[in-house]
């Protein structure tokens, strides 16, 4: 039976999250504060442990620091809930090392749901499947890469749709793009596609109750052999997208596409930590002006106070203006960190690009910034792919093999 720790100073709360998980068949231990709570989770070793953050003698936070510590507690799901709702309180849960962070008063049937979810990414680490080299594969799935930057207006969008229709094309695998701008996201217009189903469709089922039958229902295709989830019609919209239902969505999707490319929103919120959280790669995205780069340092900062590791984010500059951008050289100074590439300025080609619904490395395969595309999306693909001559290459692969070579005269 799944053991759940609960540790609160406040009865009231033992007695709301028994009623929430009263049907779940969960062996809940219940401690009164937080010195008690460590002492019944070493004797006990709960599967996920639910704490407050105020309690007196040691805080919610020193808990999860200390069980930490432990190897036992290493990958013990915690969900941390507190009356605070500002970000610096959610970012110092995530510091602490807590899983999740759950607002007081919660919903039992987000607490439910949360517990569920983290109970099975626990269940799916564990398990690995072998290979021939003998090495064990975790069964995670796709890659997931995330384009990301606290500043609008700097690319992101367009990026995403030409990164991700080059991998599906590049290597005829299943490659989705999940906008999750979702106030305001513009995949489907620039892939030239009608709005029928949106991210909102999904709105109304439980992250339990979500399949890949459901997603299916709103997934796109484009004529390259892209699927891809836009992102809902009306702002308004948006708000009804829990988190648990963003992070239960892309589980899913990771076990059937080979590249998950998200379009990401410029904030902090809990669906883009949600995504940052579990993507292989983060692309941030400049500009060559002070304000794009502030921007960035502020996402690194909290990119670190997250724990992701540094070789999980790539730097990317975008030129997206012609005279007096700041140099290369003053942006990975000023953020010390090395670009991985530098897109020159070509408005034209993109604004053109948008304007038509179709994607430069579709429509101007063989233009410079197309090659450029290309061969990033060669630079990002899996490890295995790019070790691996295709038996069939394509054409993309050709001609970034055509490229490498001549590169190397």
């Amino acid at each position: 039976m799944t053991r759940i720790l609960v540790i609160d100073d406040e009865k009231l709360y033992h007695k709301m999250i028994a009623k929430a998980l009263d049907d779940q068949d969960y062996d809940i231990i219940f401690a009164d504060d937080g010195l008690q709570g460590l002492e019944l989770a070493k004797k006990n070793i709960p599967d996920a442990i639910i704490t407050d953050v105020m309690m007196p003698g040691i805080s919610g936070y020193e808990v999860t620091r200390l069980l930490r510590r432990e190897l036992q507690f290493a990958k013990v799901p915690i969900i941390m809930l507190t009356a605070q709702t500002e970000i610096q309180d959610k970012l110092k849960s995530f510091e602490a090392g807590a899983d999740a962070y759950l607002t007081k008063p919660f919903a039992p049937a987000e607490l439910v749901a949360r517990l569920k979810i983290l109970l099975r990414r626990v269940e799916i680490a564990s398990s690995v499947i072998p290979v021939a080299d003998g090495v064990k594969k975790s069964r995670e799935g796709g890659k997931l890469i995330g384009l990301h930057s606290l500043r609008g207006g700097v690319g992101c969008s367009s990026l995403a749709v030409n990164l991700s229709v080059e991998l599906a094309i590049l290597w005829r695998k299943p490659a989705i793009l999940l906008d999750l701008t979702m106030m305001a996201g513009q995949v489907a217009l620039m892939l030239n596609s009608t709005l029928k189903r949106t991210w909102a469709d999904v709105a109304r089922f439980t992250p339990g109750e979500l399949d890949q039958d459901v997603l299916d229902s709103i997934i796109c295709k484009h004529e390259s052999g892209l699927a891809f989830i836009a992102a809902p019609t009306f702002p308004t919209e948006a708000e009804s997208i829990s988190s648990d239902n963003l992070s239960e969505s892309i589980r899913l999707l990771k076990m059937n596409y080979d590249y998950i490319v998200c379009d990401l929103p410029h904030n902090f919120d809990a669906c883009t930590i949600e995504t940052l959280d579990v993507t292989d790669l983060i692309l941030m995205v400049v500009s060559q002006d002070m304000a794009s780069i502030r921007a960035a340092s502020a996402a690194i900062d909290t990119y670190h106070k997250l724990n992701y590791p540094p070789e999980k984010i790539k730097l990317i500059i975008n030129s997206t203006f012609p005279n007096f951008g700041l140099p290369k050289e003053n942006i990975e100074a000023a953020l010390s960190m090395s670009s991985m590439v530098m897109i020159p300025y070509t408005p034209d080609a993109f604004v053109q690009s948008i304007n038509n619904g179709q994607p430069l490395v579709i429509n101007r395969p063989n233009e410079p910034i197309s090659c450029l595309l290309e061969d990033l999306a060669f630079h990002i693909s899996s490890e295995e792919d790019k070790k691996t001559k295709p038996d069939f290459p394509t054409e993309a692969w050709l001609r970034i093999y055509k490229r490498f070579k001549e590169r190397r005269r």
